[in-house]
């Protein structure tokens, strides 16, 4: 089995954690340092220089250059226009970084639509059972979808229509 790398770009520590802990028993994943800022990296593999004014989708990019994580998985807060430039900019410049979404209850359908269009991979809820998380690494990493029935469904809707 080959190894995947993983980096998670998620500023809400707590989440990132629980992400963390799920992928890091995963056979075959060597989990990257996170992306984003909040200082509490110290104790992860593979720490680059910690800044903690890092918020410029330049900045987070550089970070993913540098760290070339197979699969990225980001947090979809909503904040479209930041989501959709750093999706945009990271298609341009780290094409062989696969992202995968991750999203909350408020999530709505037509914005993933719309990221999924635009160069994710997939999409997970952050309160998923931490077996998906695993298994969506696995399934993107062979160049798959990662995403519901549902968004699935919504997805050939808009192809046939």
């Amino acid at each position: 089995m080959q190894t995947v790398t993983v980096a998670i770009a998620d500023t809400n520590p707590g989440r990132r954690a629980k992400l963390e802990q799920s992928l890091r028993g995963g056979q075959g994943i060597k989990l990257l340092t996170n992306v984003m800022p909040d200082g509490s990296d110290a104790s992860i593999d593979h720490q680059l220089e910690s800044d903690a004014d890092m918020t410029t989708i330049e900045e987070v990019v550089a970070r993913i250059s540098q760290l070339r994580p197979r699969i990225l998985f980001i947090n979809f807060d909503q904040s479209t226009e930041w989501d959709f430039a750093l999706l945009g900019a990271l298609q341009r410049a780290c094409p062989e970084t696969l992202v995968v979404l991750l999203t909350d209850k408020s999530a709505q359908d037509e914005q993933i639509l719309e990221a999924l269009a635009n160069g994710a991979r997939g999409c997970l809820n952050h309160e998923a059972d931490p077996f998906y998380f695993l298994k969506a690494v696995r399934v993107v990493d062979k160049g798959e979808i990662w995403v519901t029935r549902k968004m699935l469904a919504k997805m050939m809707d808009k192809v046939l229509h």
